[in-house]
């Protein structure tokens, strides 16, 4: 029993290899300096704990302390008398045990990256969700610069109805939409209104000189413009995130539309400079329906395979909080849950819980100054696009049907300034705001138009009234972008398609009403009068009460506009 049998000792126990041994004890495999103290087991006895047959002899009676939960921070002190011990660690014996990982591991952050390529890619899945809809803009657009005069030799009768009925159409898309508003899914509603427009091209395509095809397909486009714009404006101010929501809604709407009147002005231009077009040939009015074919077999594909719904009228709706869960990790790249997500839903909540706590009385009650404002706005912007523009524009030129390059050059230009316009805006919009561009557009537009108007009197070549309507265009397009985000986040969420579809049928009653006015020389200087008068007042408006809304949430903008007055920039 005097020697110390090592063979006979047990394995060190489990547990953490650094931590230090229970204050009186000897360490298993370390001699223990000194004597040991009175009533511990003997060296050479195996720790108690442990059974083993024998032990504990007869007669000898000790109680082990309880079991610690952990170990302390601090050695336990030295006894009286004796040296400190060293506590290092233990000898291992075989491989040692792997730490324990913890139970729960944090979840995956997302680092911002300012750079404008990385938050490009990072929010691309949003602006997809609602690029279907702009190539419908597209086609629109094109009609648009149709019914305006932009167009190519036509060998059928025409009224004003034939230039009016894009414009029809698109009221009667929008009174369409109220009826579908929630009930549809968004994506059934883009895929219809995406057969209307093919439907519309073939016709165009397939026909030649046919004043009714012409007509029903006139009819056809619009209906399917109007039956999309105030579900997928609303849409694309739902499914962005705040520093991507003036981008993705201005680029769908105006820039699309502006892309349309600019792919229109460009090949009926060309066409009709070569100024052979025989009867029978392929005409303008043909490749208008290709293109529109085109147009909605795209947005068919793009819109099944891209669409996704709104997680806000999730919540509203159904109050189904993982489906909005799933569309917010769609919306994003990479396609997966982080405390971005989260907090995305929780401001979706707030928004939701927010408009809930209006009343239809109430909801109405702050859409309505909203609305004027909107109005107000998007009245300007087609006035600044519309028949008299096109006119005077022509007339501007030396001969404006003498068929020639300088001629196609000029309208080529017209078409530029304007897209152009929207281009610039859009690509500002988070970096400048909303505000500021439509207040610099408004007061250039203003004093173009007034020194336009005072040039009507010469009727010859003028070089330089018609720069000044090309610099108009263009600032006319910088103007009213932000008119897009401002309707996708300005209206209640109870009543917000129906103000937007009330908005775009206010817009093209005005359009209606312009092409019905017939033009002469006196109307065209009076007409630009009035126009330069209402954008210098719309300038002064926009100063007093259009808000700023760049970087703002959906609660944040709705907020802004609750006040008639906001000085704010």
């Amino acid at each position: 029993m005097g020697i110390d049998n090592f063979s006979q000792r047990e394995p060190p126990p489990m547990g953490f290899a650094s931590a230090p041994p229970q204050q009186g004890y000897p360490r298993q495999g370390y001699p223990q300096q000194g004597y040991p103290p009175q009533g511990y087991p003997p060296q050479g006895y195996p720790p108690q704990g442990y059974p083993q047959s024998g032990y504990p002899q007869p007669g000898h009676s000790w109680n082990p302390p309880p079991p610690q939960s952990g170990f302390s921070e601090y050695p336990p002190p030295p006894q009286q008398g004796h040296p400190p011990q060293y506590y290092g660690a233990p000898p291992r014996y075989g491989s040692p045990h792997p730490p324990n990982l913890p139970p729960n591991l944090p979840q995956q952050t997302t680092t911002a990256n300012n750079s404008w390529y990385s938050r490009n890619q990072k929010n691309k899945p949003q602006s997809n969700a609602v690029g279907a809809a702009g190539l419908i803009f597209v086609s629109g657009g094109m009609n648009i610069a149709w019914s305006i005069g932009f167009r190519g030799l036509l060998y059928y009768k025409t009224t004003e109805h034939n230039f009016a009925a894009w414009f029809i159409g698109g009221i009667i898309g929008a009174v369409l939409s109220w009826f579908l508003l929630n009930k549809v899914a968004k994506k059934y509603v883009l895929i219809f209104s995406s057969f209307l427009v093919m439907i519309g091209g073939i016709l165009t395509a397939s026909t030649k000189h046919n004043g009714d095809a012409m007509l029903a397909a006139s009819y056809l486009d619009g209906i399917a413009n109007g039956l999309v714009f105030a579900p997928f404006m609303a849409l694309a101010g739902e499914v962005s995130v705040s520093y991507m929501r003036g981008l993705v809604s201005a680029s769908i709407e105006q820039m699309c539309f502006g892309l349309g009147i600019f792919l229109q002005i460009i090949y009926t231009s060309t066409w009709n400079s070569t100024g052979y077009q025989s009867y029978n040939s392929f005409s303008a009015e043909n490749m208008k329906g290709v293109l529109s074919i085109i147009y909605g077999f795209l947005a068919l594909i793009i819109g099944s395979l891209l669409c996704i719904e709104s997680p806000v009228i999730m919540l509203a709706k159904n109050n189904d909080e993982q489906g909005a869960i799933d569309a917010l990790r769609r919306l994003q790249r990479p396609y997966t849950l982080t405390n971005e997500t989260f907090e995305q839903l929780a401001e979706h909540k707030k928004y939701v819980a927010q408009n809930k706590e209006l009343s239809m009385g109430q909801s109405i009650g702050q859409a309505l100054p909203t609305f004027i404002r909107l109005v107000f706005l998007r009245g300007l912007s087609a006035m600044s696009i519309s028949k008299f523009v096109e006119i005077g524009f022509r007339y501007s030129l030396s001969n404006p049907y003498v068929y020639g390059s300088p001629l196609m050059g000029w309208l080529i230009g017209f078409g530029i300034c304007r897209w152009m316009g929207n281009f610039i805006a859009t690509f500002c919009m988070e970096s400048c705001g909303r505000k500021k561009p439509t207040l610099l557009g408004l007061i250039v537009c203003s004093v173009m138009s007034f020194v336009v108007a005072g040039q009507f009197n010469n009727f010859t070549y003028n070089t330089g009234n018609t720069i000044m309507l090309l610099v108009f265009e263009l600032f006319a397009g910088i103007a009213f972008t932000a008119t897009s985000p401002y309707l996708s986040e300005a209206f209640p969420l109870e009543v917000k398609q129906h103000f937007i579809s009330f908005t775009f049928i206010a817009e093209m009653l005005v359009f209606i009403v312009l092409v019905l006015i017939r033009w002469s020389f006196t109307n065209g200087a009076n007409y630009f009068y009035v126009m330069g008068a209402l954008y210098l007042f719309g300038f002064f408006f926009g100063i007093v009460c259009l808000p700023e809304t760049r970087r703002t949430t959906l609660r944040e903008a709705q907020d802004r506009f609750s006040k008639f007055i906001s000085l704010g920039f």
